[in-house]
């Protein structure tokens, strides 16, 4: 038996270097959706490495015939599991391929003449030219090819884990057992039989696209380019030195500006300066945070590139978005050192802050293909969506875009105090370089009611995303979010009244009247926002249970901490909006230029969970890629007969497979159980 154990360990070394290539392939290849459907590797190996240890010290040969027959339960258990979803995938991908070979031959008025796919596809681009179908047609045919790319990798990578797992199993048991499975099952099953269909397939696909790109080859294989599967991002060298450029050019700036803030004498005179940056500040603090935000999500396999439904292929990194911060910041403080040098140059110092403002408006709108063109159309796009949101269609990035906008309302409010008073109170034609101070800038000008519509602005975009959303799935819990928004109407209201009696002595009981109304309406709406981001946002507070059963992040104190973070925050956010309405008293104005940047911080702690909660729904239903349909007309009766014949054909393979794997469970468990 010693010699026998010689000889397994000696014959298992080139296996387990093979595991260990193959556990570094998993690592880097796998999809982050369909994780829970990979062979568990892991768990295979863990039960020969188990037996190896107790073969040492046990040389009952029933034991390791009854190891042997637990292991290849096992490998049936999971062959099983991995058949399943490979039938699933490749039938959602034979329907797609059909509904493809449904618009081609739309495109010639009939069933083809008798012709192929690929020759129909031919004249497909006369009849979509220049339309908006071709443009989707071109990004649904870029993701089924997508899809069939992740497909055939998984196919490889469950195919080559069953060869070497099995492989090393005869290595260590000296037998011939798990080539015999090989044989049997492995060489038999789906994984192995409709391993070419794939391939098949993504030919198909890459003639169609080349057709419809105007038989440009090299055009239709750089849009149908696989993106690396690994969720980090690596930055090539000179994003890297320009990112520590900008940085290092920021840190210098930031010197000069508090430098030169420490000279002036009169604090009067730089407060309302500030107040007029305020909003720029906002803003490159949101794009920082954001950049953390992606970091995080990639070193944690979050795709918050499906989660968006952006481009693979084409798509801001967290070091692109790391050097958009860092760039704005050097403007505005270069902006804002000039506007306090203003004696020493000809520009009028009331002109530096509409040019930087002017500056950030164009650099959206330029429609130049400079500065990430694509990612601006996206983002000017998206914010056309959310402001008239009752009339498109509401998706996620739009839904996540609004609530980032409902942290930036004093940005709204910035800008307004921004236009008012270059509008009221700069008199251009004026030769003489007016000074800044709070007496004019006119805020306390306009009627607080716009105020107050300033600060409903982004709840309503809110508010009625959640009524269309209502509109198109009938869902009732839109209609709770939409309450929940709601909410905020009541406490701007009642914060607006509190403000316009204090202001007035003889109305001292309707003030105190107002502010408790305000004090239970905040109250409610903390309560009831609150409650909404750790359970239906975060997906926490689950089945009487703080946390839930999966979690992405390592530790559990993460979460604990954001739950007692998102709490507090949110109350200084309820208390800013009353702050915020009192532009008579400097001690409200400078808690609430505290508070404001808080909940910007806030909103980066939510977006964290948020997209987590959100990917966990895409890993539920195995979805990989984008969703986009085919502009087709609808399919005629014989063609729908047709793609429900073949679809019926395969359900009862479908049905037996998941039956046989529940049968198992129980099987498997036990055999399991013996092992520990």
């Amino acid at each position: 038996m010693t010699r026998l154990h010689t000889q397994r360990s000696t014959s298992g070394t080139s296996a387990k270097m093979g595991s260990e290539c193959h556990d570094n392939q998993l690592a880097t290849h796998t999809v982050p959706e369909w994780k829970k459907h990979y062979m568990s590797y892991g768990i295979l190996k863990s039960m020969l490495h188990a037996e190896d240890i107790k073969s040492t010290c046990c040389t009952d040969q029933k034991h390791l015939i009854s190891a042997q027959k637990n292991f290849f339960q096992k490998c049936d258990k999971e062959l099983m599991k991995v058949n399943l979803f490979y039938s699933e995938k490749l039938s959602e991908a034979k329907m797609k391929m059909a509904a493809f070979e449904n618009a081609v031959q739309h495109s010639q008025g009939g069933t083809g003449g008798g012709r192929d796919f690929v020759e129909n596809s031919k004249l497909l681009l006369q009849t979509c030219r220049g339309t908006s179908e071709m443009k989707q047609l071109k990004m649904a045919v870029s993701e089924l090819y997508l899809a069939l790319a992740l497909l055939q990798k998984y196919q490889e990578l469950n195919y080559n884990g069953f060869y070497k797992i099995t492989k090393r199993c005869d290595a260590f048991f000296t037998s011939q057992q798990g080539q015999e499975w090989r044989t049997e099952k492995l060489d038999t099953s789906q994984l192995n039989t409709d391993g070419n269909r794939c391939q098949q397939f993504m030919s198909k696909l890459e003639t169609f696209m080349c057709h419809l790109e105007g038989e440009d080859k090299q055009k239709a294989m750089k849009r149908l380019k696989i993106p690396l599967l690994c969720t980090e991002q690596s930055v090539s060298p000179w994003t890297a030195f320009r990112i520590g450029m900008t940085f290092g050019l920021l840190v210098a700036l930031i010197g000069l500006v508090i430098i030169q803030v420490l000279q002036v004498p009169n604090w009067e005179h730089v407060r309302p300066l500030l107040r007029l940056y305020r909003g720029s500040f906002l803003l490159i603090e949101f794009f920082f945070l954001l950049a953390v935000n992606m970091y995080i999500w990639g070193k944690s396999g979050v795709n918050h590139v499906l989660v968006f439904e952006l481009d693979p292929r084409h798509h801001l990194s967290c070091h692109h978005i790391f050097e958009v911060a860092g760039g704005l910041a050097v403007c505005c403080c270069t902006s804002l050192l000039a506007c306090l040098q203003a004696p020493s140059h000809p520009i009028p110092q009331h002109l530096h802050p509409l040019l930087f403002h002017c500056f950030l408006l164009l650099l959206l709108l330029n429609p130049a293909p400079v500065c990430h063109h694509q990612a601006r159309s996206w983002l000017a796009t998206s914010l056309f969506k959310v402001i008239t949101a009752p009339f498109h269609q509401v998706r996620f990035a739009h839904c996540w875009l609004a609530d980032q906008l409902n942290s930036l309302s004093p940005l709204f409010q910035d800008l307004w105090d921004l236009m008012w008073f270059y509008a009221c109170d700069v008199k251009f034609n004026n030769q003489q370089d007016p000074s800044l101070s709070a007496e004019r800038m006119g805020c306390e000008l306009y009627p607080r009611a716009v105020m107050c519509l300033i600060q409903c602005f982004p709840p309503w975009l809110r508010f009625a995303q959640c009524l269309r959303c209502f509109w198109d799935s009938g869902n009732s819990t839109h209609i709770f979010n939409a309450g929940k928004y709601s909410s905020v109407f009541i406490m701007v209201m009642f914060a607006g009244l509190y403000n316009m009696a204090r202001e007035n002595p003889s109305l001292g009981l309707q003030a105190t009247l107002y502010l408790y109304l305000w004090a239970v309406a905040t109250c409610f709406s903390v309560l009831v926002t609150v409650a909404w981001d750790l359970q239906m946002d975060w997906g926490l507070l689950q089945e009487n249970r703080l946390l839930k059963a999966e979690m992405i992040y390592s530790r559990q104190v993460f979460y604990y901490s954001a739950m007692l973070a998102d709490v507090l925050l949110r109350i200084s956010w309820a208390i800013n909006i009353i702050l915020a309405q009192m532009k008579d008293s400097a001690s409200a104005a400078t808690a609430s230029a505290i508070l404001v940047p808080l909940e910007v911080l806030r909103r980066c702690i939510w977006n964290l969970f948020r997209l987590e909660n959100e990917h966990l729904k895409n890993c539920e239903v195995g979805r990989a890629v984008r969703d986009v349909e085919v502009p087709v007309a609808p399919l005629n009766l014989l063609e729908r007969f047709l793609l429900e014949n073949m679809m019926e054909q395969e359900e009862p393979a479908k049905q037996h497979n998941k039956k046989m794997a529940s049968s198992e469970n129980s099987c498997s468990y036990l055999g399991l159980r013996c092992l520990r």
